[in-house]
Parts: structure tokens; C-alpha cells; sequence
């Protein structure tokens, strides 16, 4: 479903105001490439923002991926489902895990 927000005079003023920041005008680098257990994320650092919604998560995925933390996790659980009808079990530990980390 697409929203769309009305234009307020209070968004408007703070887009400038990030626009008037000290290299606002300079060209974005280039992303980051780092690949995850759930594929290959590319990130691109915003200089202007003060912080970011989940920080580095993304950097700890390629940590889980590469050491094999995460997978080790998933056979060693005892999580175990009597209807065919459900989740990977994979799924269910990666969602735990993402609400964790994300503060929910």
C-alpha cells in the first residue's frame, strides 16, 4: 500500500537545513559490498545523518555468515513443529534474532 504524506512547512525546512550541511552538494561514495546469510547488501554511508534506524546490523549478518555462528545456532536447537504447515526453523531463530538486535 503507498501513502502519501501532505507537505508540511516543519519537513520542508528541515530538508533544507540537511541540505545546507557541509557536503550535502558532494557526490555519494560508492557502496560497500557485503554479503550476508541473506544475500549481498550493499552499503552506502550517509555523512549528514546523525544515526541510522539499525546501525551497523548489516556488518553483524556478514559476522554471523562468515564464522558460521548463526548455523551452528539453528542445529543445535531443539525447536521441533508436529504440522507441516510451519516455519523453518531457520526462519523462526533469524526473526528472534533480527527482533533482539532491532529492540523489540
Amino acid at each position: 500500500m503507498l501513502s502519501v504524506l501532505a507537505h508540511s512547512p516543519g519537513g520542508e525546512a528541515r530538508r533544507k537545513a540537511l541540505a545546507a550541511r557541509p557536503g550535502a552538494g558532494e557526490e555519494p561514495a560508492e557502496p560497500q559490498v557485503v554479503d550476508t546469510l541473506g544475500g549481498r547488501m550493499h552499503v552506502r554511508w550517509d555523512t549528514g545523518a546523525a544515526a541510522t534506524p539499525h546501525d551497523q546490523l548489516v556488518f553483524f549478518a556478514q559476522f554471523l555468515a562468515t564464522t558460521g555462528v548463526f548455523e551452528r545456532r539453528v542445529a543445535q536447537c531443539p525447536l521441533s513443529y508436529g504440522s507441516g504447515n510451519t516455519p523453518d526453523k531457520r526462519d523462526v531463530l533469524g526473526t528472534l534474532m533480527l527482533e533482539l538486535l532491532a529492540g523489540h
